[in-house]
């Protein structure tokens, strides 16, 4: 939100309370922000395949495992196994966080090639 609000304000940086916010902190926050859409997307997802129910309560399912906050509409019992393997996989994911998985994965490699920098016009 602060990015956005800085884009639309034409500032180089983000400030807020007399901080400056730098490039990869912003980089982070969209990366975890991006990988946490996906991980409920995809859990949600794969309990609608192997699951009826309502897609609100599914949802929820999801969400609280991804949180790992212990709530439930009551259709966990009902889940098969392959679903009881995705909720504890979505909660494996939730508490070890998507960021931490995404740095241990991620390897550092310098790039030997530059590419020169272009002007992209979006809207």
């Amino acid at each position: 939100m602060l990015a956005t609000f800085a884009f639309f304000r034409r500032r180089q940086s983000i400030d807020v309370f007399g901080r400056s916010i730098g490039l990869d902190q912003v980089f982070k926050v969209m990366a975890l922000t991006t990988t946490a859409i996906l991980f409920l997307a995809f859990g949600t997802f794969a309990l609608l395949v192997g699951h009826d129910g309502d897609f609100l309560d599914v949802a929820f399912e999801v969400a609280s495992a991804f949180g790992t906050v212990g709530l439930s509409r009551g259709i966990t019992g009902d889940l098969d196994t392959t679903g009881r393997a995705v909720i504890m996989v979505i909660m494996f994911f939730g508490r070890v966080g998507p960021l931490t998985l995404g740095f241990f994965l991620a390897t550092r490699i310098g790039s030997r090639i530059r590419y020169p920098e272009g002007q992209v016009y979006l809207g």
